[in-house]
This record gives C-alpha cells, structure tokens and sequence, in this order.
C-alpha cells in the first residue's frame, strides 16, 4: 500500500481548481475558466493559467438592456459578484461516475446572455472525476468583457480554447444550454466523449446527424418553447415518425445512464405533471441565478412594463428551482 506521505500527495493532486487563462481569436482575448486536478492544470494558450478562489461573475445591465433592443437603457452600470465555488466533492463509487481517461476534457459553452460561470456547479464536480473542463466567455455573454468582430465566432472561440488544451492527446465532449446547445449540436470536429444540449429545442436537436454520443435534456416548462415550431412532447412522436436518428427516452432523470449499456443518443423529457419542472434558467447554477435576482429584480416591473420575455428569469426568481434541477441534470452529465 501507499505511504500515508504518498496517500496525502495523492489527495492534493486531486484537488479541484479554477484557473483563469484566455485566447487569442483574431487578435481578440477571450477570457477562458478551466476546471481541473491540480495534476491536470493546463500549460498551453497564449498566457498563464491563473488560479483563482472565487468566481468573478459580471451582470453588465446596459449590454443585457442592448441585446433586447431597447438601447435608451444601454446606460445601465455593470456589477461584478465574488461567488465562492460550490464545493462538490469527488462522487466516488456512484452508478453514474465517470471514468476519466488522462487528456480527456470537456467544454461549457453558456447560451445567449449567459456565462462561463453558469453551469460551475457542472463544471467542479466534472473535474473532480478527472475531466479537463474549459469554458470560454463566448460573444453574447452578460459580461461584455470584449467586443466581437468578424471571425470572433461561436465556433471559432471552442476551436481556440481546444487548441489551448491540446499540449496531449484529448478526447473531448461538449455540451451547452440554451444557445450553446446549439454551438454543442453544430461544432466541428469529433467529440467522443459525447455531446449534450440542455434546454435546447427539441425538434432541431433530435434531427441532428452527429456520429458522437448524443445527450439531450428538455423541459416542458422551458417558456422558450414559445419560439419552436412544436412542443417538446410532439417533437418526440414526430421525431419517431419522420425516421430520425434512433434515440432512447429516459422516464426519470434518476434513470438517465444509470445502467451499466449506455445508449448513443438519449432524451430526457421532464413533462407537466412531473414532481420537477424545470423553466428555462432552473438548468443553471443556483449562486449565479441569485446574483442576477440580486441585481435585476428592481427592473422586474419595468421589464414587465415593456412586454419583454425574461428568459424565465423571473419564473425562476418565484420558483427557485436550480437546487432540485441540478440535483437530477448534474448525475445524468456525469
């Protein structure tokens, strides 16, 4: 066996980091979070990976005010929150436990108004099964921290961000919410540890002709099905009927890969009636779901005054249902 000195030198190589780095996409610095082992830190990128101990989540109100078109409001400050990681330890043991191979890495890609701190939740307890987990602040982000041009794209910030990991051999996965399902479903290249897409649109998801492992995760209480053509349900039986990619459907999140034969493409519904209906923004990680409460509740009537449609934000704020999502979404990523 192991020296107590080794067992120790062990543990701390199986510390989980945040460290702060970014990359270059035509001559433009894309900030990038990367969660990982102490043992696995990555060395490559244009700069230094920065260990951090808290995540500076940035809420820049005049861009938010922008991106939904009423631009009197683009005077708004911006407002940038200490938030302490959420602390999940290793899963040791469990039915779901990942096996991560050395190299293996996985990337967060958030969704429009939405950032690389989203899912952190996610992103420590993937890491702490020995994944490298990267996520770039992607073009619409809350943060606004630079300002796109041509060639600054979606596809082309993941594409950087893998380059900067990519000092070994990587097997990579993906997934995204909302928007970033989208970039997880149309990336390039092979990512075989998977892609999966969290409240994402389930008719264009399920039609998608992508050779990797293919998770899906839906909800029927996502105030964004407003914008597709049919509901999540009918988008399963027309999936079936017009001969789409095989998939497999999971009653219950508790049941999604929790059995030794993994499927290649699954869908998890959650449906009325459930005991947990997620809205749009319940997939996302509670601190950073408070911070925005925390700063935009005082627009909520204005906001309201204007016919605009929050994201589910203030759905969420009454329901405060990211614990319980997370609870079930996070074991069914892993």
């Amino acid at each position: 066996g192991r020296t107590p000195r080794a067992e120790h030198a062990a543990e701390a190589e199986d510390v989980v980091r945040c460290v702060r780095g970014s990359v270059d996409v035509e001559g433009v610095s894309i900030p990038v979070a990367v969660w990982c082992q102490d043992s696995r830190r990555p060395t490559g990128g244009g700069g230094a990976w920065v260990p951090t101990e808290e995540y500076g989540y940035t809420v820049d109100i005049g861009r938010i005010a922008s991106k939904l078109r009423v631009g009197w409001l683009s005077w708004l400050p911006s407002r940038t929150y200490s938030l302490a990681p959420a602390g999940v330890p290793p899963w040791r043991g469990a039915a779901c436990a990942s096996q991560a191979r050395a190299g293996d890495a996985l990337l967060f890609a958030h969704g429009f108004l939405g950032s690389p701190f989203d899912m952190a939740h996610a992103c420590e307890a993937l890491a702490s099964d020995g994944f490298v987990v990267a996520a770039p602040e992607l073009p619409e982000s809350l943060a606004a921290s630079y300002e796109a041009r041509e060639g600054v794209t979606r596809e082309a910030i993941v594409a950087a961000t893998q380059a900067a990991l990519g000092d070994e051999p990587r097997r990579w996965g993906i997934w995204g919410h909302s928007a970033g399902s989208g970039t997880a479903l149309s990336q390039p290249g092979e990512f075989a540890l998977g892609r999966a897409c969290l409240a994402c649109p389930l008719g264009r998801a399920l039609e998608a002709r992508v050779s990797d492992p293919l998770f899906l995760c839906a909800s029927e209480g996502d105030g964004c099905n407003r914008f597709s053509e049919t509901s999540p349900a009918d988008s399963l039986t027309l999936a079936a009927v017009n001969k789409a990619p095989p998939f497999s459907t999971f009653e219950s999140a508790d049941l999604a890969y929790a059995g030794p034969s993994l499927p290649r493409r699954g869908v998890l519904l959650f449906r009325e009636g459930d005991a947990l209906l997620p809205n749009h923004i319940s997939f996302l990680w509670t601190r950073t779901n408070e911070a925005l409460f925390d700063l935009l509740s005082a627009f909520l009537p204005l906001a309201k005054a204007l016919n605009l449609f929050l994201l589910d934000f203030d759905t969420e704020k009454e329901a405060r249902l990211a614990a319980p999502t997370a609870a079930k979404v996070v074991p069914a990523l892993r």
